[in-house]
């Protein structure tokens, strides 16, 4: 009963309780009750971002409580992280079991909204995402090593392993190879495995989808894809949906707008098959060359409506 009712209670509340005796103090910092804590607020908790250009550029990141069967969301400011410059458009956060990771310029920061704990850590590309592996409950950071692209046979990846479930900045870093692609997208985190749209000499007619396993930090497969699937990153989306891969591709109308897209769902990793369905959207969205750069999507909230900031 004393763990149903902590799990319900903010951080800055448990945070005090750990004063209260040795008993409470040791069932807040244990691993069991942290996993409890994290898992009911990833599962009711609704999280998005939003970035400042100007003058004083910072992240602001916002949740809201859903209810089960409603679309509406009331946002409240979570916290806000200074001192972040992205490029206008260009590279975006990602959010992995409620931490949010960002890649500017050289560095690479993880924000924990439930704490306001950040951490920041120099990577060595652009492409730098942040993955998590649910069974040994640990987060870690893989980065493409852009010096080494021009390789023909192979490239290399710096896999950043984090401590504390991510809290205690990083524990260790490893390369691994894989045959030689080239990245289209920045990574999704999906169940314990990382998915990014690439180009490879192996399947020259239609781009592919990177799996690569969190846990054993190897990368298990190309996956192929129809042809209308990845674009580019400036047409494509990459989202959870339903607990699988999915990407959005809007259809554009003729004018620089669309009222419709194509949601593309991977339905079997193994066979690499894919499933469709057309939305109709109410009102038309504008639609430019960078629209998948700066369009925000994690996925769906509880309704199953998918949830898209343009």
């Amino acid at each position: 009963m004393e763990v149903e009712i902590l799990t319900r209670l903010p951080v800055k509340s448990l945070m005090k309780f750990l004063c209260v005796s040795k008993t409470w103090s040791s069932l807040i910092r244990s691993q069991t009750f942290a996993a409890s804590y994290y898992a009911r607020s990833y599962e009711t908790r609704s999280r998005f971002r939003v970035f400042v250009h100007g003058g004083a550029q910072r992240l602001l990141i916002f949740s809201g409580e859903e209810e089960t069967f409603s679309s509406s969301l009331d946002a409240n400011l979570d916290m806000t992280v200074p001192s972040v410059t992205l490029a206008l458009g260009g590279s975006k956060c990602t959010s992995v079991h409620g931490f949010f990771g960002c890649c500017h310029g050289s560095n690479f920061t993880i924000c924990n909204p439930s704490t306001g704990q950040i951490i920041t850590f120099p990577c060595k590309g652009p492409y730098t995402s942040l993955g998590y592996d649910p069974v040994d409950d640990q987060f870690k950071a893989l980065t493409l090593v852009p010096a080494l692209y021009s390789n023909p046979s192979f490239i290399v990846h710096e896999v950043i392993t984090l401590g504390g479930r991510g809290g205690r900045g990083v524990v260790s870093r490893s390369n691994v190879t894989s045959p030689t692609y080239c990245p289209m997208t920045k990574g999704l985190n999906i169940n314990g495995f990382m998915y990014f749209g690439a180009w490879a000499p192996s399947h020259r007619t239609t781009p592919v989808f990177v799996c690569f396993d969190v846990r054993y930090e190897r990368i298990l497969s190309f996956i192929t894809t129809p042809k209308d699937v990845l674009v580019c990153e400036a047409f494509s989306i990459l989202i959870e949906y339903k607990g699988k891969l999915a990407v959005i591709v809007p259809r554009p109308s003729g004018d620089p707008c669309f009222d419709c897209f194509d949601l593309w769902i991977l339905e079997d990793v193994t066979k690499h098959e894919w499933s469709k369905q057309t939305f109709e959207l109410p009102l038309s969205l504008p639609f430019t060359a960078g629209m998948g750069k700066r369009m925000i999507s994690q996925g769906t909230n509880k309704a199953g409506e998918i949830i898209c900031i343009c």
